[in-house]
């Protein structure tokens, strides 16, 4: 069976990040986005994959797929919105069923496990997971359950649609009414772990999410100074640099060559990503350090996400609360989100929920 995954969307929730770069291909404890779902449909049997993406993501995910060895075709999306980019992908299939997931979900293997497991079981050309969900509930595709059926709805249901579903290859003018009129369409609950990133406040999760179940790892090839301190669940990469009394207090994450200066301190989830350099004196908190980003020295961030080569200067402090318009947050705390290659100059002062 093949998989169809979309991967070409406007990102809107994370404007104006996604002007610059696709959604799918921000990295997430050093494997991007979609790579959590390609990985998940991998571990469930299938081999073959369909990527429908945009310009913006066409080369990365070409790297990423090559680096996970997987049969797959790049689809530029040609049609608009999401029934556009499903079809586009449909059109590329062969078979008679297909795997249609969205490459922005974070969920386990065992989600996509569970969902060839209902196929497969079920004798259903069709299979939907539901998720429960209680933030943001306007954000998602609603379901409620009918008798032993689903009634696809905009409100008045606390269960998602789980972004990820067997399908029969056929034509249809819009995808939600097509699979609402299926007779035989089977469904699943899943209450374990799952994210669909959309906001800001989903990367902050998704963090939290990876590193709850992360252990301890820090590798031969990484370079720690005798005087820094490392705490507990704390995962630090190859080649990864931890300079003279910097603290890394975990759950965190320090990614391949990446630099922590002299007396900097990384905490409670936070992703350093690969090559990132923080400077000395900073402070880190619930945020992501995008690739190749610098922080310089004396620096405060807190629940705030640097993106790609991102240069933010000295001095630097990007607070998060009281916060405004927070979706799908845990907590009322949403710092910055400064999208792929900006600069901030030396000593600005961020207020919550800023957007560069």
């Amino acid at each position: 069976m093949e998989a169809i995954i979309l991967a070409g969307g406007k990102g809107e929730g994370l404007m104006p990040y996604t002007e610059k770069e696709q959604k799918e291909t921000i990295t997430l404890l050093g494997k991007m986005i979609i790579s959590y779902s390609i990985q998940g449909l991998k571990k469930a049997g299938i081999n073959d994959f369909i990527i429908v993406t945009s310009s913006r993501g066409e080369k990365r995910i070409e790297e990423e797929l090559n680096s996970l060895n997987v049969s797959h075709e790049i689809v530029l999306q040609k049609r608009e919105g999401i029934n556009g980019a499903i079809k586009d992908g449909l059109e590329r299939a062969k078979g008679d069923t297909v795997v249609l997931a969205f490459g922005d979900i974070v969920a386990p293997e065992k989600f996509y496990i569970s969902l060839i497991n209902a196929y497969l079981t079920s004798g259903s050309s069709f299979v939907v997971p539901l998720i429960p969900v209680s933030k943001g509930l306007q954000t998602y595709g609603l379901a409620r359950i009918e008798g032993d059926k689903i009634e696809i709805v905009k409100d008045n249901s606390t269960l998602a649609l789980g972004g990820a579903y067997v399908i029969r290859n056929q034509d249809f003018d819009d995808f939600l009414t097509f699979l609402q009129s299926q007779k035989d369409i089977k469904y699943f609950i899943w209450s374990e772990e799952w994210l669909d990133i959309g906001y800001p406040e989903d990367i902050i999760n998704a963090i939290e999410l990876l590193l709850n179940k992360a252990s301890t790892l820090i590798s031969d090839e990484s370079e720690i100074s005798r005087t820094a301190i490392i705490g507990k669940k704390v995962i630090i990469e190859d080649k990864a640099v931890i300079d003279d009394y910097a603290i890394i207090k975990g759950p965190a994450y320090i990614g391949r060559e990446a630099y922590i200066g002299n007396f900097a301190m990384v905490r409670d989830y936070s992703a350093i990503e690969n090559n990132a350099l923080i400077g000395a004196y900073c402070e880190i908190v619930h945020s992501s350090i995008q690739p190749y980003a610098e922080i310089g020295s004396k620096s405060y961030l807190t629940y705030t996400i640097v993106g790609r080569r991102a240069r933010v200067g000295a001095n630097v402090i990007a607070s998060s609360y009281p916060a405004q318009n927070v979706i799908r947050g845990k907590v009322e705390k949403l710092g910055a989100l400064i999208s792929p290659e900006k600069e901030i100059p030396h000593g600005s002062i961020l207020k919550p929920g800023t957007r560069i």
